[in-house]
């Protein structure tokens, strides 16, 4: 099975690539998308600070199969809750 590499940049704080054998791209995919919904259930005061997170998953080769780009953005209406609490 090929290996695939999930790499986060941006990160505050930083997250390590994780390297996974996986038997195909589409494989990669759904990993890909679980994994992003791990990481955001798990640094959630973190994610929401607005900074933009890119996952790029690449084969052994290093040459990249795909990327995610996961950001968060307040809307006007909540920007307000900040000086309420």
């Amino acid at each position: 099975m090929p290996i695939y590499y999930f790499e986060i940049a941006d990160a505050n704080p930083a997250i390590p690539c994780v390297g996974e054998n996986l038997p195909s791209l589409a494989a990669a995919r759904c990993f890909a998308l679980k994994y992003a919904g791990l990481l955001i259930r798990d640094q959630g005061e973190v994610f929401w600070g607005g900074e933009e997170w890119v996952m790029t998953v690449s084969d052994v080769n290093h040459l990249t199969m795909f990327t995610i780009m996961i950001c968060s953005t307040a809307a006007p209406a909540t920007l307000n809750l900040k000086m309420l609490i």
